[in-house]
């Protein structure tokens, strides 16, 4: 009797332990598993306010993503590209659903889904006059580097904004200041075309979408110019996360449910908002 009461002691106390630490195994798999979205004031990808908030492309990819993986926590903060940036390069655990799909490399400092959606290539964006003008000078489709070494167009765009095949080009044309401006803060991309229709600068660089988005939402006409070292080139999309154990499982854990991700009714229908019926998805 005296044996069988010491090993209903020994039960109880180890049933107290094991409540005292469950919490706290449960709430350490929580942050494990909890989803941290970076976004940014980048219309049609996100949009944060007006008639078509939380219609974006990335808006709705977030949301497929956090309906086909429901065990995650989730938690969404908006702040300005370059800080989103300096985040990843900082190792900072989370991931942006806008990025340009590239291999991973164990060195990097993100960590890229398979591709999630595609683009056609980057165009420039003008004004009318300003378009008729290049395609005088330079024809069309417009070869980039020329346009880059010519100093009577000025060139404007976000701070932060890549542009895939085409960085090595901007990079290696910076030139002069003054004929490039950088716009910083939020809502920077819709800055950057009301200062195209200011007159303030000619042109930016960015996606069809963009274009589409300001005919849907915004005054003043501007066409859409294609650029020769592109031409033809489609643009895969990803979700990239940081280059992190973490990071590493969120990818894992998105590639795995992908098929479902990319058929969530709202993505889908935000894709063929924003495209025009140009071909967005991943045959």
């Amino acid at each position: 009797m005296q044996f069988e009461k010491r090993i209903a002691s020994f039960i109880l106390f180890a049933g107290m332990i094991y409540l005292a630490v469950m919490p706290r195994q449960l709430l350490a798999n929580d942050v494990t598993r909890s989803l941290q979205w970076a976004l940014n004031t980048a219309p049609p990808f996100h949009i944060v306010d007006g008639i078509y908030r939380d219609q974006g492309i990335c808006d709705t990819l977030m949301s497929a993503v956090e309906a086909a993986l429901p065990d995650y926590p989730t938690e969404r903060r908006l702040m300005p590209q370059t800080r989103i940036g300096m985040l990843f390069e900082r190792e900072v655990d989370q991931c942006f659903p806008c990025m340009i799909y590239q291999e991973n490399t164990a060195s990097a400092q993100t960590w890229f889904s398979q591709p999630t959606h595609m683009y056609q290539p980057h165009g420039i964006i003008a004004r009318p006059d300003v378009a008729r003008q290049l395609r005088e000078t330079f024809g069309e489709p417009v070869p980039l580097r020329k346009l880059l070494a010519d100093n009577d167009f000025r060139f404007g765009y976000p701070a932060g904004r890549q542009y895939g095949t085409l960085q090595p080009i901007l990079n290696a044309y910076e030139g002069d200041n003054s004929y490039r401006l950088i716009r910083t803060g939020e809502h920077a991309t819709t800055a950057i075309l009301e200062m195209i229709l200011a007159g303030r600068i000619h042109y930016t660089i960015d996606y069809h979408s963009l274009l589409r988005y300001h005919q849907r939402t915004a005054q003043g006409e501007l066409e859409f110019v294609r650029i020769e070292e592109n031409e033809g080139q489609i643009v895969l999309g990803a979700i990239g996360c940081t280059n992190s154990e973490w990071g590493r499982q969120v990818i894992s854990d998105i590639n795995h449910n992908l098929s479902t991700i990319q058929q969530d009714p709202g993505f889908m229908q935000s894709l063929k908002l924003w495209f025009e019926g140009r071909s967005s998805l991943i045959d």
